[in-house]
Parts: C-alpha cells; sequence; structure tokens
C-alpha cells in the first residue's frame, strides 16, 4: 500500500496506529483487511464524542488509514480469511472512523469531494457483492445458516452506511440515487428488500426534504418499485415494508401523493388482496392518499381516522372499566349480602340454640324436684310415725350445712384476691431483708481492717546485711578462675548462647508487654471519650458512629449489659437490689451473638 505513510510521524502521536501504518505499507494486499481490524478496539474503546477519540480519528486521517479502508472496499473478500464477515467489520470500522472528524479547510474539501462520495459508493458495492453471493447460493436446508449470515453482514454494511450519512446527511441524495441502492431494492430476495426499504426509510428520517433534492426520476423509479412490490409480489413482509416506505415518503415529500393518484389509478383494488395479513392500518392510509387525490385531503382524513380511530379505543376502554367496576360492585354486594344473610342465620341459631338450652335446663330442674319430692314423700310414707320428727330435723341440718358451705366458699373466694397481696408483699419484705442483710455483712467487712498475718515482711537492714554476707561467702567458696585464652572463649560462647536463649525466652514476654500497653492506651482513650462524651439531647449521627465499636465482642459484651440494664428497669425497685449478678439465658446470649455478627456483617 503507497498510500500509507505519505507524511512524516506527528510527534506525540499514538504508537499504535503509526505501527499499524508502517505494517499495513510493508505488507501485501491480501493481508491489509486483517490488520486494519486492529482499529476497532482503538475506536471503541474512544468515542468520537471525547477529546482523544477525536485525535484518535484525526491521526487515522493523516496517516490515510481511511483511503486505505476505501480502497480495500473493493477486493473480492471471498479469497480473505473471515470473508464477508470481515468486510462488514471493515464497512463498520469505516463509518466509526469518518464520523467525529474535525479537520482543516482543505482535509474538509478533500473529504467531502473524494472522500465521502468513494465511501457511499463502495458501501453500496460490497452491499451488491453480498447480495450476488445470497443469490448464487441454492436453497436448501444446508445452506440456510450461510444465507443466514451473510444477510447479518449485509445489514451491518447498510446500517455503516445510515450511520455514516447521519454524520454527514448531505450525502443522504447521492446514497439514495445510486443505481447499486435500487438495484438492492428490485431484489428477488424478501430479505434483502425489506433490508434496503429500511435503509430508505432511515434515510428520509435523517433529511425530511430528501426527495425534493433528489431527481424526479430517480423518485419516479423508486415509486414504481414499491408499486411493483404490492402488486406483484406474494410475501407479506415485503408488501407490509413497501407499504411504510410508501407511506414514509408520502408523508415527507407531498408531490408525491399526487402522483400516486395520477399515476396508479387502479392501485387501490389491487390493495385489497393484503386485507388482514396485520398491516391493515398501513393499507388503510394508503387508501385513503388515493381517494384524497392531493396531500391535504389525505391528511385530513388521516387526522379524522386517526380521531375516530381514539375514540373508538377510548369508548372501548371506558366501557370496559365501566363493565369491571359494575362487576366488582355486583360481586361485593352480593359478598355484603350472602355475609348479613349468614350472621343473621347464625344470630338467629344461637338464640334458638340458648332458648332451647334454658327450656331443658328448666325441663331438668323441675324433674330433679319432682324426683326429689316423690323420693321424699315415699320415704316419709315407710318410715314409722316416731322416726318422722328426726327425719326432718336432719334434713334441715343438712340444708344449713350445704348453705353454711356454699356461703363459706364465696366469702373465701372474694377474699382471695386480698390475700394474693399480702403474700406478695410478704415476699418482697422477705427479699428486701435479705438484701438488707447481704449489704450489712459487705459494710462490716469493709470496716475491718485488712489481717497483718497476709501482708509481707519487708527488708529490714540487719536482713540486709545477712544477705550480703552470704552473697560474698558463696563468692570467696566460688571463685572464677580463667588460666588461658581457650577457656575464656569457651566462657566467652557459653555467655551469648545464655544471652540467645534468654532474648529467645523473652520475645513472647515483650510481645504481651506490648499487648498491654496497648490496651492500656485503648483504655486510657476509652475514658477520655467517656468523659467527654455529648449529653443525650445532643447526640448526633457522627457521635453515634464515633462511639460505636466494631469489634464484635464488645459490641456482645455491650448488648448484654443493655438487656441487664433494660431488665431492671422493667422490674419494680424491691426486685432489683438482688440482680447485681444477673445471669443471662444461654438461648438469650446465642441470640444477642447472632443479631450482633448480622449487623457486623450488614445483614
Amino acid at each position: 500500500m503507497d498510500t500509507v505513510l505519505t507524511k512524516s510521524p506527528r510527534k506525540g502521536g499514538n504508537q499504535r496506529i503509526i505501527q499499524l501504518a508502517k505494517e499495513i505499507s510493508e505488507s501485501k494486499d491480501r493481508k491489509v483487511p486483517g490488520l486494519l481490524l486492529a482499529l476497532r478496539p482503538l475506536l471503541n474503546d474512544m468515542p468520537a464524542s471525547t477529546e482523544k477519540g477525536m485525535q484518535i480519528r484525526q491521526e487515522i486521517w493523516q496517516y490515510n488509514l481511511l483511503k486505505v479502508l476505501v480502497l480495500v472496499l473493493r477486493q473480492d473478500f471471498s479469497v480473505i480469511p473471515g470473508e464477508w464477515e470481515t468486510a462488514a467489520e471493515l464497512a463498520a470500522l469505516l463509518s466509526n472512523a469518518t464520523c467525529g472528524l474535525n479537520l482543516t479547510k482543505d482535509d474538509q474539501r478533500q473529504l467531502e469531494e473524494d472522500h465521502l462520495p468513494k465511501s457511499t459508493e463502495n458501501l453500496l458495492l460490497l452491499a451488491r457483492h453480498i447480495h450476488e453471493v445470497i443469490n448464487n447460493i441454492p436453497d436448501s436446508k444446508e445452506t440456510e445458516k450461510l444465507r443466514t449470515e451473510l444477510m447479518v453482514n449485509l445489514k451491518i454494511v447498510m446500517d455503516s452506511l445510515v450511520r455514516l450519512c447521519s454524520g454527514y446527511f448531505y450525502i443522504c441524495t447521492k446514497v439514495i440515487s445510486s443505481p447499486w441502492l435500487l438495484q438492492l431494492l428490485v431484489s428477488d430476495s424478501p430479505k434483502v428488500t425489506v433490508t434496503t426499504m429500511t435503509t430508505i426509510e432511515k434515510l428520509l428520517r435523517l433529511d425530511s426534504h430528501l426527495l425534493g433534492k433528489t431527481e424526479e426520476s430517480t423518485v419516479l423509479a423508486l415509486l414504481d418499485e414499491l408499486v411493483y412490490k404490492l402488486t406483484v409480489n406474494t410475501h407479506v413482509s415485503v408488501a407490509s415494508a413497501a407499504c411504510h416506505c410508501l407511506i414514509q415518503m408520502c408523508d415527507r415529500h407531498k408531490l408525491l401523493v399526487e402522483i400516486l393518484c395520477t399515476r396508479y389509478k387502479g392501485l387501490r383494488p389491487l390493495l385489497r388482496r393484503w386485507e388482514g395479513r396485520g398491516f391493515d392500518r398501513d393499507l388503510r392510509h394508503v387508501s385513503l392518499m388515493l381517494e384524497s387525490g392531493s396531500a391535504a385531503k389525505a391528511k385530513s382524513q388521516r387526522s379524522n381516522e386517526s380521531a375516530r380511530y381514539i375514540q373508538a379505543i377510548w369508548r372501548g376502554y371506558s366501557t370496559r372499566k365501566k363493565l369491571r367496576n359494575a362487576n366488582s360492585a355486583f360481586a361485593q354486594f352480593q359478598k355484603s349480602y350472602r355475609l348479613k344473610k349468614a350472621q343473621e342465620e347464625h344470630a338467629k341459631l344461637q338464640t334458638q340454640f340458648q332458648s332451647e338450652l334454658y327450656y331443658q335446663m328448666k325441663r331438668r330442674r323441675q324433674q330433679l324436684m319432682r324426683q326429689f319430692h316423690e323420693k321424699r314423700l315415699h320415704t316419709l310414707e315407710i318410715l314409722p310415725a316416731s322416726r318422722i320428727e328426726g327425719y326432718l330435723k336432719k334434713e334441715k341440718s343438712v340444708a344449713a350445712t350445704r348453705i353454711q358451705t356454699l356461703w363459706r366458699g364465696h366469702r373465701e373466694r372474694t377474699k382471695l384476691s386480698a390475700r394474693q397481696m399480702v403474700a406478695e408483699q410478704v415476699r418482697a419484705a422477705i427479699k428486701i431483708q435479705r438484701a438488707f442483710r447481704k449489704w450489712l455483712e459487705k459494710s462490716e467487712l469493709d470496716r475491718k481492717d485488712f489481717p497483718t498475718h497476709l501482708k509481707p515482711t519487708g527488708l529490714t537492714e540487719e536482713r540486709r546485711a545477712e544477705l550480703c554476707m552470704k552473697i560474698s561467702e558463696w563468692r570467696e567458696r566460688n571463685p572464677t578462675r580463667i588460666d588461658n585464652k581457650e577457656q575464656l572463649e569457651l566462657s566467652l560462647q557459653r555467655a551469648q548462647e545464655l544471652l540467645a536463649r534468654h532474648y529467645s525466652s523473652v520475645r513472647p514476654y515483650r510481645k504481651l508487654q506490648y499487648q498491654v500497653e496497648n490496651l492500656t492506651a485503648r483504655l486510657d482513650m476509652d475514658m477520655e471519650l467517656v468523659a467527654l462524651a455529648p449529653s443525650l439531647k445532643d447526640v448526633t449521627e457522627d457521635d453515634v458512629v464515633h462511639y460505636s465499636s466494631r469489634s464484635l465482642p464488645v459490641a456482645t459484651a455491650a448488648k448484654h449489659q443493655h438487656s441487664q440494664l433494660m431488665t431492671k428497669l422493667q422490674q419494680p425497685w424491691w426486685k432489683t437490689l438482688g440482680m447485681d449478678d444477673l445471669q443471662i439465658d444461654e438461648d438469650e446470649k446465642e441470640n444477642v451473638e447472632a443479631e450482633v455478627l448480622l449487623k457486623a456483617f450488614g445483614l
């Protein structure tokens, strides 16, 4: 590739682009497409809206890599690794690199007059090549996957063309006037035709005055082909896309409505063959345009139809809403009626049951009284006359005893609540006395002097002199004698071993001492924090976070103390006298630890 690196590398430029340009200039034409794909991660990572993205695209333009991309699209990709998928990726790469350029006046003129026309022509030519490959593939189940992949590649190429036109919308006229686009529209493949129609619709959205800028012959050729798809074609997807594309063209170019009415007078009866195929609304719109004969009348009729459609939708919605409300109201009324009826039935049955029970109890009482009186009369009949008076006295005594028993039971039951209160007062007094005795015992122990027999004996002068004498006598009996240098070295080595042993054994003690010092410092800091703590009414969120501990043991102990204090506050004052060493249940302790652990993990 001789067009690459015609300019000297710019100082501070991207080294990856410079290296890629060198490789392309030294490589064969068949390897260039694979090398150009290395630009894809650079452009994807740096969008055109960013400063770095604009700088990258400027360097790609300076090193003529865009020209290479345009030239590469004209190759036959059937002999290149990746084939037409590589071609589609290069097309997307070309549109991405071209959009977002910030060039000088001369470069901008070159872009508009040379680069953009060649880019659009080569993209359409690439789409035409892919279309030819699709047409040459025989129809079979084995080749269906290949057809699908090629259609995906074709769609990527057409989307890249639309993206290029979105960045430079003034080239839409050249695209829609291209004979390659018309050849794609005339294709016998339904998918290719639908993709082409979709591309035309996107171009019309980019430039609403596109058809007014295009030659009349081109517009009529597109219109003829769309009408042909509606009349002769047998595929529903193609007919639907053609109908929608025709509507879009007429909406953006009002003169097409009159041309459509005068040029295709017999089109309306032919549209009936597509009724009930899923795009009836678009068909009605085309029929209205054919009936009206002008754009103004078509717009008015379309507005009326849209108004009628909205009104029909609203009436249907309001009617369905009223019907739903009526159904729910009837259901609620029936439910309340049944509930009220059931309550009345239940109350009636309850009343009948109570009246029946009262009647049965009354009848049973009468039967018992009758039996009692019959038994009594029978007893009086069989007793001799001398024992009747004693029997009556005994009966009176039994009745009086029964009455007295019932009365005493009633009186004791009325006094039960007062006795329970007295018993609770007695238990409280016992507990208070026990706590008071414990306090007296502690006070007496505090007042007693410390036992002298437990105090350690001090070191007096006599004892010190005695120990010094023993030390001097031991030194005299065991003098250190070193006669030669070897003994001195042995003694030094022994001393060093003892010193090393001392250092190895003192290390854990020093670590423990370090931990003790850290704990002491922490306790001093906590004591200072507690001393400087604000009052409860002045506490803020920062104070709560500042005085909270993240340590699980500390949080668990604090939770235990809080539960103990809450238990004491909920008890009467006389019950809290013996609650100095309150024991927490193991289950409660496990629940507290689990709750603190979940809070520590943020669950």
